[in-house]
């Protein structure tokens, strides 16, 4: 309550940010059921409850709105580092991550798989996501380097960051078509390869 008795004002940001979350989650539904191409932005509100005019309220266009779901849902996987821990149990550690990861995606595999697919069949797209992530590599790889003694990695840091990534993304999808087969020891083993013996 403010001084006057009146009831506090919401931040209008707020009704902003739910309504964008649930477009987002309606996006995530609906692409994953019927693909990027085919999914309308019709579908998406209706899906959320909204009208189309709440999408073009929030998002410029449905690659605007897709990029945001991915973003949303499909953050890196990372884990802590141990200072005392050696490099191959930090790659172990990774490895159960991504195992853990890969369960609690496995409902937003479609949608993933959507955007794939859209990378690849559109040039602006990839050009895009490949500057980001060169940005995101080499930032990464910086951190890699004050954290991991020289000599220890069996790549230069930013070859390494970007084979972490392709085996998380292949892991992930290879789990996602055959989930029986990709258990948490081949994970853990997948990772803990890429770290020499000790």
């Amino acid at each position: 309550m403010s001084e006057s008795g009146s009831q506090p004002t919401r931040r209008k940001g707020h009704k902003r940010e739910r309504t964008r979350a649930r477009l987002i989650e309606a996006a995530g539904q609906v692409i994953g059921e019927k693909g990027y191409d085919r999914a309308s932005l019709e579908e998406i509100a209706a899906r959320a409850g909204m009208t189309r005019g709440a999408v073009y309220g929030n998002f410029r266009n449905k690659e605007e709105l897709f990029l945001a779901l991915i973003e949303a849902y499909w953050q890196p996987i990372t884990v802590p580092f141990e200072p005392d821990a050696s490099f191959r149990t930090q790659m172990g550690k990774l490895g159960r991550a991504v195992a853990r990861e890969a369960r609690l995606r496995r409902d937003r595999a479609a949608a993933a798989t959507a955007f794939q697919l859209y990378v690849i069949t559109n040039a602006a797209m990839r050009e895009r996501l490949t500057a980001q992530n060169r940005l995101v590599y080499q930032r990464m790889a910086l951190e890699l380097k004050k954290k991991v003694p020289e000599g220890v990695l069996p790549l230069p840091a930013e070859e390494f960051i970007c084979v972490l990534d392709a085996l998380i993304t292949g892991l992930l999808f290879t789990y996602f078509q055959t989930p029986e087969l990709v258990t948490e020891a081949v994970f853990v083993g997948a990772f803990e390869a890429l770290a020499p013996a000790s």
